[in-house]
């Protein structure tokens, strides 16, 4: 198939560099907040007020992407796997759409949607069963709490607890496409009670 990628390698990166790419990234993510807003400002004088729907073409081109490889790559038969497909990226459009209110904050999505699934990538290694999506929650919502934080002490920032729910809420949308239409091998245990 013309599609046809090789994933193997990333089955095969050990636990040191799965847990220094999400070093890499967070820290990435970090260090651009003292920039962050003569940034914005500098690409809304070279682009205008469209760059504010570059999330949503991300976002777009992304479940595109997932869309065709589900359907080439995976080859995937499943009509829940595209409903749930479906519903997380309707979920993901409106998150943009409404609860977005500057077009920095649609960036949100993008960025701790990854840092989600980087996580996930990482705890796969240690994590067993559900945990490791509680696991993975847990970490991506501390890390944004800690952007706030930063934020909150760096000149022209602000802390806004509301920053903190969206990149909890992205990390979600990352959680919820790897469990539903990713579906990766991990078994989902449901405790049994006597």
């Amino acid at each position: 198939m013309a599609l046809s990628i090789n994933y193997g390698f990333i089955k095969k990166v050990s636990l040191e560099w799965r847990w220094g790419i999400v070093a890499i990234y967070t820290g990435a993510i970090y260090a651009f907040l003292p920039f962050g807003t003569a940034f914005w400002v500098y690409v809304l004088r070279q682009w205008g007020n469209s760059i504010n729907y570059l999330g949503l073409v991300i976002t777009c081109v992304l479940g595109t992407y997932f869309l065709i490889y589900l359907i080439f790559q995976k080859q995937v038969k499943k009509l829940s796997v595209y409903l749930a497909f479906f519903a997380i990226s309707c979920a993901c459009l409106a998150l943009l759409k409404y609860m977005c209110v500057a077009g920095a904050e649609r960036f949100h999505l993008l960025l701790y949607g990854i840092l989600s699934v980087i996580v996930f990538w990482a705890l796969k290694l240690h994590a067993k069963g559900n945990r490791i999506y509680l696991y993975t929650i847990i970490l991506v919502f501390l890390l944004g709490a800690i952007d706030e934080f930063i934020q909150g002490v760096l000149p022209m920032r602000v802390f806004d607890t509301r920053d903190i729910f969206m990149n909890w809420l992205s990390s979600g949308m990352g959680e919820l496409f790897i469990i539903f239409v990713l579906r990766p091998n991990i078994t989902i245990h449901t405790p049994i009670i006597k």
